[in-house]
């Protein structure tokens, strides 16, 4: 074969090459710098927060933070973000409060600090000291408003990049700019029912297994003490299924009155809305329709 055919057949599979390369990066830019690899990659690239709602994923999914800010009307610094993520990577714990120190800015001074709690959130499998999720981004990640966010990519992005477009057409999940999780899934009475029971199993177990923390318990206070110089830290206990608030409060019996002394000690507002009838997914996280709902409430209660 000449010489000449075969660079011009090399010169056209780079260009071929190149085109692909170049029109996955056209697909994939957006997804990325929107922020839309996962439930948990937009939180890290949105710029220092100047209030925040903390939690697991009962908060992640349960208080929107537009529908906050609308109810609050400018009272408090912005942007108000949801930096809630979920029980395996944010109970309360010093790699949770790390990561909070460096996503608020630090010269926030009137800022609004929604902290929710639950037994699950302040408890612990094995020995105190012992936290898993220091392993995990949460404890790992020190750039937490970079955008693209490349740490996050290198290290816990796992699905090849070629996915993520199609993953985000298609995903049941959507992190919103503001951190609100909105999670779309089935609400006929019967699916509800049958992730109910299943999420029921899984608190059994945990139940079965943990304990209430002191570490954690001591990081909470940490957090407490921290964010008081920014801001308004509110305590607030979210709406739960009946049967899981059952369980809840046969687990730990006295985590009521423990939040209403913890609160008292830091004069703070203790919101409890654990018994109250929104409508959840699978007893343990409020529905699209019920997290707009709770999120007026509790902008509400806290302007009075």
């Amino acid at each position: 074969m000449p010489v000449r055919a075969i660079v011009s057949r090399l010169l056209l599979r780079l260009l071929l090459l190149l085109v692909a390369g170049l029109l996955g990066a056209v697909l994939l830019a957006p997804v990325v710098l929107r922020g839309g690899v996962d439930a948990f990659y937009g939180r890290f690239t949105s710029p220092p927060a100047g209030s925040l709602v903390l939690g697991t994923s009962r908060a992640a999914q349960g208080i929107r933070p537009a529908v906050l800010s609308a109810g609050l009307a400018g009272q408090f610094d912005g942007p108000l973000l949801n930096y809630a993520f979920t029980l395996t990577h944010s109970p309360y714990g010093p790699a949770y409060l790390a990561s909070i120190r460096r996503k608020l800015r630090p010269e926030v001074r009137n800022g609004l600090f929604i902290i929710a709690v639950d037994p699950w959130s302040l408890s612990l499998t094995g020995p105190e000291g012992t936290f898993p999720e220091a392993q995990s981004f949460i404890g790992q990640l020190h750039q937490v408003s970079q955008n693209p966010n490349l740490p996050y990519l290198t290290r816990y992005q796992t699905k090849p990049l070629y996915r993520l477009p199609l993953d985000y057409a298609t995903a049941t999940e959507r992190l919103h700019p503001d951190g609100w999780l909105e999670v779309n899934i089935g609400t006929d009475s019967a699916q509800v029912r049958a992730r109910t029971a299943r999420k029921l199993q899984d608190y059994r177990r945990l139940a079965a297994s943990q304990h209430l923390s002191e570490g954690r318990l001591l990081a909470l206070r940490q957090t407490i003490a921290f964010l008081k110089p920014h801001g308004r830290v509110v305590l607030v206990r979210l709406p739960v299924g009946r049967s899981l608030l059952q369980l809840e409060n046969a687990y730990q019996p006295g985590f009521d009155q423990q939040m209403r002394w913890l609160a008292a000690a830091f004069s703070l507002p203790y919101l409890d809305y654990s018994n109250q009838p929104y409508a959840t997914t699978d007893g343990n996280h409020l529905q699209r329709a019920a997290s707009a709902a709770f999120s007026q409430k509790l902008a509400a209660d806290l302007i009075r």
